[in-house]
């Protein structure tokens, strides 16, 4: 393989190399450019919807601590491996357990919310140059498209590239909009003291909306940390920038919303109609399209490391593959139509950690007396049915539990249902890991 293809492919089914590392910093301000996006700042704009400004705070800083407890933990083993996240689910559900998760991955962000992402950057382009022929919202879906999937071609490098472009400009962005939120209000204490107008929120309930709309990318953080320099270093920078750019952006949303007091379409808060409100230009509007592009690279990029791991062909195509799926996706109009079914599979993603995390700290180490390996030679199961059977029922439970946060409540249940499964089944001497195929040199 040449150079040229091997920065193209990644590293997507192969450790990265110990000389190919990034610092610290590179990994945090990757990770916090995942999530400042146009979804995190409506995030804040619905937490104001039903609470006031010091409790939306409250909200964005414990919810964001909890998925960077999590995401910490998976961002470790990524470094420490240097391996994606896929990858690292060959050792926990096995070989071809594995690929279920690959499929998933590629199904709901490199197609689905993909595809949505894309729509919805087509209708904005149009609202910010409405008589010009290129914010045409379908024209502008197909050259934003292909933007967001030149990034995720070129792999890791391209999206952190583009985010220390972009991660400092949207940090300008959620200052001035705070700024001019507390102008438009006249003083903080006005801020302060503003009252929502929607129906009441709960603190709880507050926290629960803002680990919902990110738990997935704390997941996936492997994929980012892979390229760290040491565990502890790969999963405190990734946690760290995930942390500051969300809360940063949710409270942001928050600001300018309720100082706005502009009226919601539907249920989703109208952040460019409170952007102008308050008195933020064209320049602020530039931002939050950048910060679409962020994320929905992003969410390309993982969708085709998880197909990747299913699939030998190379990633360039995989990203290619995906990528116009999703852009036919919002072309035919039918995005929003997958929202159900994208809602539905994400239930089952928020235990895989759960089910990750209890497999390397305890079930490999402390049940089974097994170390995790990968590359050539390396040996895994064909499939892991304890650890697959705990991921399905977590999402099934959890999605049946009135109380708590969804996200978390899976992840809790997957951890002690797989290490409770595997307990029994091992002292019952009834092996769980069935079957057994090993890694050849091109990574299958």
């Amino acid at each position: 393989m040449t150079k040229n293809q091997t920065n193209l492919e990644d590293y997507s089914i192969t450790p990265v190399p110990a000389n190919k590392r990034k610092s610290t910093f590179n990994i945090s301000i990757t990770s916090c450019a995942w999530i400042i996006s146009l979804s995190t700042i409506f995030t804040g704009g619905a937490l104001v919807a039903g609470m006031n400004f010091r409790d939306a705070v409250l909200a964005a800083v414990f919810g964001m601590l909890t998925l960077a407890i999590i995401g910490f933990f998976q961002g470790w083993m990524g470094a420490k491996y240097g391996v994606s996240t896929t990858m690292l689910t060959r050792q926990v559900f096995g070989r071809y357990g594995a690929n279920l998760f690959g499929v998933l991955l590629a199904l709901t962000m490199g197609i689905g919310w993909f595809g949505w992402q894309i729509a919805f950057f087509g209708m904005t382009i149009a609202e910010m140059f409405p008589d010009l022929w290129f914010a045409q919202p379908k024209l502008a879906m197909v050259w934003g498209g292909i933007l967001m999937m030149l990034t995720a071609f070129i792999g890791y490098r391209g999206l952190a590239a583009l985010s220390m472009i972009a991660v400092p400009l949207v940090s300008i962005l959620s200052i001035w909009g705070l700024t001019a939120a507390v102008n438009h209000l006249g003083s903080w204490n006005s801020l302060f003291t503003a009252e929502s107008t929607g129906e009441s929120i709960s603190l709880f309930t507050g926290i629960t909306i803002v680990v919902g709309n990110a738990a997935a990318g704390a997941i996936v953080f492997a994929d980012v940390t892979r390229y760290g320099k040491t565990p502890t270093k790969g999963g405190f920078g990734s946690s760290i920038g995930y942390f500051l750019g969300g809360v940063f952006c949710v409270i942001a949303g928050a600001a300018m919303t309720l100082a706005a007091q502009v009226p919601s379409i539907g249920s989703t808060p109208n952040i460019p109609a409170a952007m102008s409100q308050i008195g933020l230009g064209f320049f602020a509007f530039l931002i939050l399209v950048f910060a679409q592009w962020t994320t929905n690279d992003n969410n390309l990029y993982t969708g085709s490391l998880g197909l990747r791991n299913v699939v030998n062909m190379p990633k360039t195509v995989i990203v290619a593959v995906l990528g116009i799926l999703g852009l036919a996706i919002a072309l035919i109009g039918i995005q929003d139509y997958f929202v159900p079914f994208l809602n539905a599979l994400g239930t089952y993603v928020p235990p895989i950690a759960g089910v990750m995390i209890a497999d390397h700290w305890i079930v490999k180490p402390k049940i089974l007396r097994k170390s995790y390996q990968f590359g050539t030679g390396t040996t895994y199961a064909k499939w892991n049915i304890a650890a697959i059977a705990a991921t399905v029922l977590a999402g099934w439970i959890s999605s049946q539990i009135i109380w708590g946060i969804t996200a978390i409540n899976a992840i809790v249940i997957g951890f002690a249902l797989y290490i409770v499964l595997a307990f029994i089944l091992n002292k019952l001497n009834i092996s769980f890991e069935i079957g057994e195929k090993s890694e050849e040199a091109n990574g299958f």
